[in-house]
This record gives C-alpha cells, structure tokens and sequence, in this order.
C-alpha cells in the first residue's frame, strides 16, 4: 500500500485540477436560450398610438406564440402598443398586469390576459378599439 500512495495522491491532485478547470470554463459560458427568438419594439403589429396595450416579456414563450397571431392580424391593421415589462417593470404595477401577454384597453379599462388564439384576439380587438 506505501508504494501506491504516491500514485494515489498524484491520481487526486489531477482529478482535482481537472474539476476546477471544467467548473472555471462552465461558469465561463454560460447555457444559452433555446428559444431564441425574440420580440423587438418594431413588430408590424406595434403602434405607439395604439388604443389596446399589449403588456409583454420578450422571454415569456406565451409571449412568442402571440407573436405569429399579431403578426397575422397586423396583415388586417391591427395594432397595439407595446408594453414591454421586462424593460419597465413599472408598467405592471402600474396597470395591475399580474401576467403576460395582457391586453388592455385605454378606451374602456377591459383586459384580456393570457395566449389568445386569432379569432378571440381579432373579436376582442374590435370590441375595445
């Protein structure tokens, strides 16, 4: 056993080099996205002027689906405004949004919170415009 015993401890001091490089470099790159979409201030379906706010994160996936369905109903003049609560966390307590997407009316206070499938969104939409 004495004659292993250099081994041995050699064997753990490279081992334990090694776990430090690997933690080192795996701190160093940190895990990417998958999802790497992302939802920017200049959509089509976005219009400062808009009378529906759309509360959104751009990391929330729920928030990514909508995406394809305002980009649709942009394609029939559809807008809303952009609230982006990521960037101005303040919007959501300002307006009481608890979730994202959320939209919201400025004409008349309605809120409609959730993913919303294309009909609903475009019924609602015309409903609070």
């Amino acid at each position: 056993m004495k004659k292993f015993l250099p081994y041995i401890v050699v064997g753990v001091l490279v081992l334990g080099f090694i776990g430090i490089i690997g933690y080192v470099k795996f701190k160093e790159s940190p895990v990417q996205p998958q999802n790497t979409t992302t939802i920017s201030d200049n959509e089509p379906y976005f219009d400062q002027n808009a009378i529906v706010m759309y509360f959104y994160s751009p990391n929330c996936s729920h928030c990514q689906d909508e995406k394809s369905v305002l980009t649709n109903l942009s394609k029939q003049g559809y807008r809303v405004k952009p609230m982006n609560i990521l960037d101005h966390p303040d919007f959501a307590k300002q307006y009481n949004v608890e979730g994202t997407p959320t939209f919201i009316s400025q004409k008349d206070g309605a809120k409609l919170v959730g993913f919303q499938e294309e009909a609903k969104l475009k019924s609602w939409l015309d409903q609070h415009k």
